[in-house]
């Protein structure tokens, strides 16, 4: 199982869409990121609205700040023998945002705190590249499949981004047995050198608006409305070149472009709780989010021959409009501050990956595609998975601060996905900041790893590569207190 990818012949919408926009990592300011994320109990910093929102009503005076800097995305890669190493830098606002304090004649509930912030919750910038792996089979062979029982008329009205091309582009031969509606491939025996590229860029982010206030400097509570945008694009390109040399054939490339984009909302709400002056125990819950969702899939395909011919022909556009609502989370957290020597924080998150839906869009007509065998697979190879984060900040001197973190996730898979990588999502981190009474500037150096499967290539024909993803990010703020 794990992140299921090969020539989309077999494209559509599938449970791993809904893992896609659920598989978030814990970005934010530059000090949450360099506690590892591990903030759930703490407060007064803008990060506190996509983690546990009671946080805003620790804010004593308003804040203004922004935290950006640069992400970088490797990719090694092993699959039938042959190894590929990728990599792609980009750069990251993790989060900007705005906070303003206001003081309340109610000695009850002296401070109340309304934040707008827009933070990064996912990158999705990555490439994927593996060359030169022989094959008994071609992916010729696939679109031969389809073709065969339709004539060449029909073959551009019902295989448009497949066997039409082929057909098109000289891939697939009439049959020289006469037969309208029978074919032969331009590789019919030998096999092929193989490679895929796959380049994505986008990302999961979150405007968010939040409010929070505390009841006598003991109980904190919040809640944080969120706005989420979805931007990811895909460009695939399976290139094949025949084993045997007197094929008219050299090469030819089957290429796949997709483009989502989408928004949607969720709500979160958050307590503090301070039962003495060293410990702060915190609890938040994210709702669900809903995500209305537009695909734009297009393929090509050019093919090469060895009198010099060349040809290249385009797919229609093809555009699709559907929900996905992403599972809810819950956050429990804990504290301890070490006086005025530094804190040692701990967060302990948990997400169902299986309560993630597909669903058809509001607009759909009557008998739409309902999406019930991939709302299936999702419950069978997904499942609970468990994230443990810890920080620490100590202080050095009167305005310097180190911090440290580290952090591990649980697989989200089952048993039954038969997942071979270790899909345990690992991170560290460490950082330095300064504050004073007007301003704070902080740098943080953040890296996470997993690994996972991902079939590339029809399961006919290899197994699954197994994937190894690591993401480095180093990022600076500089914010002022107001």
């Amino acid at each position: 199982m794990g992140l299921v990818f090969f020539a989309s012949y077999m494209w559509g919408q599938n449970e791993d869409d809904v893992f896609r926009y659920s598989y978030q990592e814990s970005l934010g300011s530059a000090r949450t990121m360099g506690m590892g994320g591990a903030f759930g109990a703490l407060g007064a910093d803008l990060s506190c609205l996509t983690g546990n929102p009671a946080g805003l009503g620790m804010y004593r005076r308003g804040d203004v700040g922004m935290t950006t800097g640069f992400a970088s995305q490797k990719t090694k890669i092993s699959i039938a023998g042959q190894f590929g190493n990728a990599s792609k830098i980009s750069g990251s606002t993790t989060n900007i945002g705005i906070a303003l304090s206001y003081p309340s004649v109610n000695p009850d509930w002296p401070v109340s705190t309304l934040a707008v912030t827009h933070t990064r919750r996912a990158n999705y910038n990555q490439s994927i590249e593996i060359e030169d792996i022989p094959f008994e089979n071609s992916l010729v062979s696939t679109f031969l499949g389809q073709a065969q029982g339709y004539s060449p008329s029909d073959l551009n009205a019902t295989f448009p981004f497949t066997s039409g091309l082929a057909w098109d582009t000289y891939l697939l031969d009439p049959n020289p047995n006469g037969n309208p509606t029978s074919y032969i491939s331009a590789i019919p025996q030998g096999g092929a050198r193989t490679s895929k590229n796959i380049d994505r860029t986008g990302q999961l982010s979150e405007t968010n608006i939040g409010f929070g206030s505390g009841l006598s400097e003991v109980v904190y509570i919040g809640i944080t409305l969120g706005i989420v945008n979805v931007d990811f694009s895909e460009e695939t390109r399976h290139r094949e070149v025949p084993m045997v040399d007197s094929l008219e054939l050299t090469e030819w490339t089957f290429r796949e472009n997709l483009e989502i984009e989408g928004s949607g909302i969720n709500v979160k709400v958050g307590l503090i709780a301070v039962p003495s002056p060293w410990l702060r125990i915190g609890a938040a819950y994210h709702s669900r989010s809903r995500l209305s969702l537009t695909d734009k899939y297009s393929t090509g395909i050019t093919s090469t021959f060895d009198d010099g011919g060349q040809y290249e022909v385009l797919s229609p556009f093809n555009q699709f409009e559907y929900v996905i609502v992403t599972p809810s989370r819950f956050l429990a957290s804990a504290a301890f501050l070490l006086g005025k020597g530094g804190i040692i924080s701990a967060d302990y998150e948990v997400v169902n990956y299986a309560t993630g839906e597909l669903r058809k869009s509001a607009f759909s007509p009557d008998g739409a595609y309902e999406f019930n065998d991939e709302n299936e697979a999702l419950q069978i190879f997904y499942g609970t998975s468990r994230m443990a984060r810890f920080g620490a900040e100590f202080r050095i001197q009167k305005v310097f601060r180190l911090r440290f973190g580290a952090g591990m996730e649980t697989s989200p898979y089952t048993s039954t996905a038969q997942v071979e990588a270790n899909a345990k999502r690992y991170q560290a981190s460490f950082g330095w900041g300064v504050r004073s009474e007007k301003w704070y500037g902080a740098m943080t150096y953040r890296r996470s790893w997993t690994e996972q499967d991902l079939y590339l290539f029809s399961p006919d024909l290899v197994d699954a590569a197994k994937v190894g993803n690591t993401h480095g990010m180093v990022v600076a703020a500089l914010g002022f207190r107001m």
